[in-house]
């Protein structure tokens, strides 16, 4: 979603999803500028306004992030390297967006097996 569509997004009721507590020290002109929008939008809160900038702004700078294909080299010195045969490497890819990725499931991971390790006690 663009930023632009943040506007409208705002104009409808507010939505609840689950929701990690995070610690923000803001400049204070970012802050009267958050406090400005929501005398804008009284329907939203200024945390969600936050979340929904975040996310807009994390979802463009993660599609920009580059990402590059192995050649046949990287896949060569990967499975000697880690093992296996260079085709295991061959359509990989690699960049800060595969680093960005292998780290977030790693993340969403971990969530999901503490959650289950608690429902299961």
């Amino acid at each position: 979603m663009a930023i632009k569509n943040l506007l409208q997004t705002w104009s409808l009721p507010d939505r609840t999803s689950e929701r990690q507590q995070l610690t923000l020290r803001l400049q204070y002109d970012l802050y009267a500028k958050l406090h400005a929008l929501k005398e804008v939008y009284p329907t939203r809160s200024v945390n969600d306004m936050i979340n929904d900038i975040l996310k807009n702004g994390l979802d463009e700078i993660i599609e920009a992030l580059p990402s590059y294909k192995i050649d046949a080299e990287e896949a060569f010195e990967l499975a000697h390297q880690f093992g296996g045969k260079p085709d295991d490497y061959a359509d990989s890819m690699t960049g800060p967006r595969s680093k960005f990725d292998g780290a977030y499931r790693k993340i969403l991971e971990q969530k999901s097996d503490s959650e289950s390790q608690s429902e299961a006690a």
